[in-house]
């Protein structure tokens, strides 16, 4: 059974390292950018998604081994509240609107946040937050 105080709790911090971890991959990636010049728009977008997806599956990494058990479950909800929150920036932010590639972004941060979620569980040492 979910302790629903515990779950919300996980779920905030594994959002936060998960946008965390992006911004530090998004900041690399900057920098190798502005030493070698520009990147077709296919790329940057894989590269986007890629560094969300590897932000995601380490916060549900976090998430879940706050929560000791439901890893799955613990790590889909942070990937989907990191899915909301990019979404809900991105267009309060932009004119553009939701395309292909926000679906994509969807299935990857669901995906591998409930990846990161079953590997957090499966680990021996637990993260205690009171």
């Amino acid at each position: 059974m979910l302790n629903k105080k515990l779950t919300a709790k996980a779920v905030l911090f594994g959002v936060l390292t998960s946008l965390l971890i992006s911004i530090i991959l998004m900041c690399g990636v900057s920098m190798f950018i502005l030493t070698n010049g520009l990147l077709p728009s296919e790329l940057t977008n894989i590269i986007t998604v890629s560094t969300l997806g590897a932000g995601t599956l380490l916060g549900g990494i976090v998430s879940s081994r706050i929560t000791k058990s439901a890893g799955l479950i613990t790590g889909v909800i942070t990937g989907f509240a990191v899915f909301l929150l990019i979404t809900i920036i991105g267009l309060c932010k932009s004119s553009d609107t939701i395309t292909y590639l926000t679906f994509i972004r969807l299935a990857v941060t669901v995906v591998l946040g409930g990846i990161g979620g079953i590997i957090g569980v499966n680990k021996k040492e637990k993260i205690h937050i009171k």
